[in-house]
């Protein structure tokens, strides 16, 4: 699964995606990462590969949604 996810600060993300790791076991694999403005602030989007079985993966999304982890749409 292929997401792009949406931090305030580049560390906070390292450090997140690490415990995203260490909590459910599963590779994350970064594939790019840019700056972007959302509304008056910069955040740090990163697009990144998890590689797990489905109900890892399933685990994963709601592992962001308690957290507040934005994931940006991706184009049709």
């Amino acid at each position: 699964m292929t997401v792009d996810l949406v931090f305030v600060q580049q560390d906070a993300a390292r450090a997140t995606l690490a415990e995203l790791a260490a909590d459910l076991g599963l590779t994350i694999r970064l594939i790019a990462q840019r700056v972007t403005n959302m509304e008056i602030f910069s955040v740090n989007v990163m697009t990144v590969e998890l590689d797990a079985d489905a109900p890892v993966l399933d685990a994963a999304s709601t592992w962001f949604d308690r957290r507040g982890i934005h994931r940006l749409a991706r184009a049709a």
